[in-house]
């Protein structure tokens, strides 16, 4: 299955509902989420389980912030 525009409303909806539109306020929340995995307790996640999400969270994090660049850049 390939993503269209359309598939991603939800999540656009999401940033505009819970972060008025503020890209780099969700970065942040997912900075935080990084940081809090380094403190869960060693046998509640394998150590690849553990870097494979926060792997995940960076990418994300990463493709917000193009997003966020980008949207500057043409205004």
């Amino acid at each position: 299955m390939s993503l269209k525009p359309n598939n991603l409303l939800p999540l656009l909806s999401y940033f505009e509902k819970c972060h008025e539109g503020d890209l780099l306020s969700f970065t942040q929340w997912l900075d935080k989420a990084i940081y809090m995995f380094h403190y869960l307790p060693t046998d509640s996640f394998s150590e690849m389980d553990r870097q494979n999400v926060c792997h995940v969270l960076m990418e994300l994090k990463e493709a917000i912030l193009k997003i966020h660049v980008e949207k500057n850049n043409c205004a």
